[in-house]
Parts: C-alpha cells; sequence; structure tokens
C-alpha cells in the first residue's frame, strides 16, 4: 500500500509459547496432546502487535510449563547464543536467546520470578518486567498470582516501543483496570533518551553482592556491578543492606 502498517511496522517477532496466537499451536513447552492444537484466536497483546505491524515469526521455547529449568520436552534443551555451555537463564530462554541471537528483533517474554530479566541479561539484551497489571495476561497458560508479560529486546528504546503498543486496560484481564488514570501522559519511548543522572537516587542492594554468599563464578559479575556503581556519578548512590 506505501503506508506504514504502524508503528512496528515490519518489526520480527517472537512471542513466548505460553501465550496463544491464532496461527501457530500453544504448547507451554508440554508434550502434550493439546501440543497439537491452535488456539481460534490471538492473546490481547499479541492482537496489538499485530495491529501495530509487528511480523509474528515464531513462538519461543520456554521451560516447561515456565518451570526455571532451560529445557521442555516438546521443544528439548536450549542454550545460550554467545556460548552453548552456557545457560541461557529461565523460564524464558528461548525469547532471550531469539533475540541474543537475531533470528527476531525483540521476543515477548513473561516472568513470576525473574524470568525476564534473566533470559536478556544472559543474551546481552534489555528485559521490561513491568507491574502485574500493566500488560494483559489473556490469552496465557498457567495465569498466577505474580505473572508479568514483557518484551525482550536489544536497546532500552525498542524494548520502550514495544510496551507503548502492549501496555494498556483489556477487559480480559480485570487486573488492567488497575492501570487506568496511572499510564504515562508520554509514550515509555519518549523517555529513552540519553540524559544526565544529576538529581537521580540509585539504590545498591549489597546484600546480592557479598561474595561470601555467592560461588566463584558470581565474582566477576559482582565485581562488574560494582565498578559501574561506582562510575554513576552526579546522582545519589544509596547503599542498602550495609
Amino acid at each position: 500500500s506505501g503506508k506504514l502498517a504502524g508503528p512496528l511496522h515490519g518489526v520480527v517477532m517472537a512471542i513466548k509459547d505460553q501465550y496463544d496466537t491464532f496461527d501457530m499451536r500453544t504448547t507451554s513447552g508440554a508434550d502434550a496432546p493439546y501440543a497439537n492444537d491452535r488456539p481460534p484466536d490471538d492473546s490481547t497483546f499479541v492482537a496489538r502487535l499485530r495491529a501495530a505491524g509487528a511480523i509474528i515469526l515464531a513462538k519461543s521455547n520456554l521451560g516447561e510449563y515456565a518451570s526455571a529449568t532451560p529445557r521442555s520436552s516438546f521443544g528439548g534443551t536450549f542454550c545460550n547464543p554467545y556460548d552453548t555451555e552456557r545457560i541461557p537463564r529461565g523460564s524464558s530462554s528461548g525469547s532471550g536467546s531469539a533475540v541474543g541471537a537475531n533470528l527476531v528483533t525483540c521476543a515477548i517474554a513473561e516472568e513470576s520470578g525473574s524470568s525476564i530479566r534473566g533470559p536478556a541479561s544472559a543474551a546481552s539484551a534489555v528485559g521490561i518486567a513491568g507491574t502485574e497489571e500493566l500488560v494483559s495476561r489473556d490469552g496465557m497458560i498457567q495465569i498466577g498470582i505474580n505473572t508479568r508479560v514483557g518484551p525482550i529486546c536489544r536497546t532500552v528504546e525498542d524494548a520502550a516501543k514495544i510496551l507503548d503498543v502492549i501496555a494498556g486496560y483489556d477487559p480480559k484481564d480485570e487486573l488492567t483496570a488497575f492501570n487506568v488514570g496511572r499510564m504515562p501522559s508520554q509514550p515509555y519511548a519518549s523517555f529513552a533518551r540519553e540524559t544526565r543522572l544529576d538529581g537521580l537516587r540509585i539504590g545498591v542492594v549489597r546484600e546480592y553482592m557479598n561474595k561470601a554468599l555467592f560461588t566463584k563464578e558470581d565474582e566477576q559479575t559482582i565485581d562488574l556491578v560494582s565498578a559501574a556503581a561506582a562510575d554513576l556519578s552526579g546522582c545519589d548512590i544509596v547503599d542498602e543492606g550495609r
């Protein structure tokens, strides 16, 4: 048509295989009879992505029934795209790895613990796990008391652009009523620009940076986070847990 379909025109995406898409089966990683069935319609956020012009390329593998283990009986074992002998973290392992391996531009993940942030960090990507009421969970297998929908992308701005499309009220998920009147007045992506840190207060949870409580393999990560905190000049660093 020569016209943009929407703000996500042509953006290629993978959806964690815990959410319905009308054109692909939903397995939640389980090798069960219903893995051969396709749902009749999209999850609400998937429909919003399509309406914005996104291309839903594939479902991404996950720890079976959203377990933290990076393996499913339906899709098998999965690996970190940067080092196949390392864990991609879970349960949204496939979503993080799909972005890290350049198979898609962005992916949708889900977390109740750290299943967005973990796979994103393991794939050198950006994950946003908003509050539970921010994005509709309609069309999800295993909706729980703390399940949150969010994007994994290569940049903060890309992740914010996805969030702009999928966030908001949905009558199919009554919990989203709590975001009515509480959404930002400007798009999330407008806040993703570079700016100074003057006046910001940033908390550093030192309790989780005590090397005595962790393994040898964690020490390099702790050192990197400590160095990054020291580099945040211009803002007020608040050490928590000391």
